[in-house]
């Protein structure tokens, strides 16, 4: 089991919020994708949503990562679990109430046996969890809350992303595209609602926000 201190996820944010301050880019409670310093220095807990490290900026050793700016909001305890399990496929039940417990999340508080109440969430998230889709037909993973819309490869990815909006209460719509479809939906949001910011947080674009 990964500890808490290893975990990539931490405190929770509402989307929009949390931001690169040199750049004003959108941030995530997710370890950069690639990390050039690893072996040298601990990798950072925060990345851009397409994966790369917050802008550099002076520290007591040199250059390092920025520290992200933005107001916190907790996840209930379904969506933690439900987070920690998309980020940690592997972890058992007694792996998710640990972690609970070391975030500080009261478990008594819980309906019934905490043990058997996780194990139905966990199986209730395998139930409902996506077909990938066939490598030759790839799939757009939009998630639209607010005045944010977010775009991914991966639907874990997109799940993610919707968990943290809902904590936001933003009451996030999900959806699944094919490419066709998502640059149509793009060109009308552009051109109609000018004032969304579109995060393409797809590692094959280089577009970042628009």
């Amino acid at each position: 089991m990964t500890t808490p201190d290893d975990h990539p996820h931490g405190p929770m944010h509402a989307p929009g919020s949390l931001r690169c301050p040199e750049c004003g880019e959108p941030a995530r409670t997710v370890p950069p994708r690639d990390w050039p310093l690893d072996g040298f220095a601990s990798r950072p807990a925060m990345s851009h949503h397409d994966g790369t490290p917050l802008c550099p900026v002076p520290g007591p050793n040199g250059s390092q990562p920025a520290d992200p700016i933005g107001v916190p909001a907790r996840l209930t305890m379904w969506q933690a679990v439900r987070q920690s399990w998309l980020i940690h496929p592997d972890w058992t039940v007694a792996d998710h109430l640990g972690w609970l417990d070391d975030e500080g999340y009261d478990t008594g508080t819980l309906a019934g046996d905490p043990a058997e109440v996780v194990g139905r969430w966990l199986a209730e998230h395998h139930r409902a969890a996506p077909a990938a889709p066939p490598a030759d037909d790839p799939r757009v993973y939009v998630v639209a809350g607010g005045d944010m819309v977010a775009v991914f490869d991966s639907a874990d990815e997109a799940d993610i992303m919707a968990v943290t909006m809902t904590a936001a209460h933003l009451e996030p719509v999900s959806r699944c595209l094919t490419e066709a479809q998502w640059e149509q939906a793009h060109a009308v949001l552009r051109a109609q609602l000018p004032h969304v910011t579109v995060t393409d947080a797809r590692p094959t674009r280089a577009d970042g926000a628009s």
